[in-house]
C-alpha cells in the first residue's frame, strides 16, 4: 500500500471508527469528501462584518444585536478570557437591548 493511500485508509478510520470493507481510494476520497462536506459548516454561512444585525439564543429565550467587530487574538471582555484566534474567531456584539458587549462564537449567531 503506498503512503498516500495509507494515509487515506487512516483517516477512514478515525472518521468511521472501522476499516472500509474493501480498500478503494477513489471511493474512500469521494466518501470522505461529502463526509467532510456535510459536518464543517461552511465559513460563508457564519462570517459577519461590523454593523451586521445577529440573532443569538440563551438560556432566557434569544437576544438580538449588533456586530461591533470579529476578534482574531485572545483578549478579556469584562475580566472573562476570550479564546479568539485567526483560524478561530470570535464575535464581540452589543445587545440592543441592555446595551453590554460580549464574544460569540460564530456557530453561536445568526443574522436577523
Amino acid at each position: 500500500m503506498q503512503d498516500e493511500d495509507r494515509k487515506l485508509l487512516d483517516r477512514w478510520i478515525l472518521t468511521f471508527l472501522e476499516p472500509p470493507p474493501v480498500v478503494d481510494p477513489e471511493l474512500m476520497r469521494r466518501l470522505l469528501a461529502e463526509h467532510d462536506a456535510r459536518t464543517e459548516p461552511a465559513m460563508t454561512d457564519k462570517t459577519f462584518k461590523p454593523g451586521d444585525t445577529v440573532r443569538w439564543d440563551h438560556s432566557q429565550g434569544s437576544s438580538k444585536g449588533e456586530v461591533v467587530r470579529k476578534l482574531t487574538r485572545p483578549t478579556k471582555i469584562k475580566g472573562h478570557k476570550v479564546a479568539a484566534s485567526p483560524s478561530e474567531p470570535e464575535y464581540l456584539v452589543e445587545s440592543d437591548k441592555t446595551g453590554a458587549r460580549a464574544a460569540h462564537k460564530p456557530d453561536a449567531l445568526r443574522k436577523a
